[in-house]
């Protein structure tokens, strides 16, 4: 048996993509949506400070390893469908959910606008489209995968 490590790499890395949006679908939406304001303020900063770290160099990681497999793989047309999933999470990303997030940083627990509840509403129906993208990328590149 042989392995095809580029497309394992892929597979892998933008499984840890897919991880966070898997998250968020099963618990993390309802789980802020239960919150006050001064929990959720305190949660959401928190996550920002963690993620602003570590999820660029992940989302990097998966951009380099399928433009790759897109080039060199043999999955060509997979790695495009998986392309145009990070892609599109990134266009909602930038374009909804960072902005926001740049608004929800100047909060603090003891200090938000009384229309809080707006904002969350607003980033986690942009942070849905996101989910619909990643996961439409990560099934392509797992169906390219099991129909080899």
């Amino acid at each position: 048996m042989t392995v095809d490590w580029l497309a394992f790499v892929n597979v892998t890395l933008y499984a840890m993509v897919a991880s966070q949006h898997a998250f968020y679908a099963l618990g993390m939406e309802a789980a802020q949506r239960s919150l006050g304001a001064p929990a959720y303020v305190e949660l959401r900063n928190a996550l920002d400070t963690v993620l602003q770290r570590s999820l660029p160099v992940l989302y990097g990681a998966t951009l380099l390893v399928t433009l790759l497999s897109l080039a060199f793989g043999d999955a060509r047309a997979t790695a495009a469908l998986a392309l145009a999933g990070l892609v599109g999470d990134a266009w909602f990303m930038l374009k909804d959910d960072v902005p926001i997030n740049e608004r929800i940083r100047t909060w603090t627990p003891a200090d938000y606008p009384a229309d809080w509840s707006t904002y969350r509403s607003a980033w986690l129906a942009a942070f849905r489209k996101r989910q619909l993208a990643i996961a439409a990328g990560f099934l392509s590149l797992v169906l390219g995968v099991a129909t080899r």
